[in-house]
């Protein structure tokens, strides 16, 4: 969880020994495209995952229930949120209604401009340096007149009273902005937890076949 007064976390402990983990946030965001690789199984995905954070000692082997568990707690980590255990869900003063969460993929363009006019921050210069967790608190910061944040409220926003041009004109922006539920970042949370679920599984019968 983000924090004024502790360092970001950039080390994990794997046997009691401590090892350097890439947190960035382009790391962290390609680890979500990972997550939507259809074509690759669970186990596949936690291998190639460790090897996308792990940037320390290159001779040093990992067993696989090794790198499980550290991916699980990289996930655990980054996850924590500051108001709650989940993602929020947009809200406003002026609709009610909660969308369905962002896609790092499918909005990645809308995020980049956003960073740009409201921080001044160009998000290309910052891959490999901003920690994923100083980026997930900026884009939960931007103002209502970002095209990310406009996007969420075409989102949100019911169609409960409108009629003629102006529910054809939301109906419009709605088909526009759609966002592929597969593509989630609330799906591909849930995603990661049903990996760990089943890896978690497979190891426990493998223990009792034993």
């Amino acid at each position: 969880m983000f924090s004024l007064v502790d360092d970001l976390e950039h080390t994990l402990l794997i046997d009691n020994k401590e090892y350097k983990f890439d947190m960035s946030f382009d790391v962290v965001l390609r680890f979500y495209e990972l997550l939507e690789d259809d074509n690759l199984k669970g186990f596949e995905k936690v291998s190639l995952a460790f090897d996308m954070f792990y940037i320390d000692d290159p001779d040093k082997e990992f067993t696989y229930e090794q790198q499980s568990q550290a991916i699980e707690d990289i996930v655990d980590y980054l996850q924590q949120m500051p108001y709650g255990n989940e993602e929020p869900e947009y809200q406003s003063n002026t609709f009610s209604e909660p969308d369905k969460l962002y896609s790092y993929s499918q909005d990645a363009g809308a995020i980049y401009s956003s960073f740009l006019m409201d921080y001044g921050i160009d998000l290309m210069k910052e891959r490999g340096r901003m920690h994923y967790l100083t980026f997930r608190s900026l884009l939960h910061g931007l103002s209502e007149k970002t095209l990310f944040e406009r996007i969420l409220s075409i989102r949100a926003r019911p169609t409960t009273g409108l009629k003629d041009e102006q529910l054809t004109n939301l109906l419009d922006l709605k088909r526009y902005y759609a966002l592929d539920s597969e593509k989630t970042v609330n799906q591909l949370d849930n995603q990661m937890g049903d990996i760990f679920s089943m890896l978690a599984t497979r190891a426990q019968k493998g223990k009792e076949g034993k």
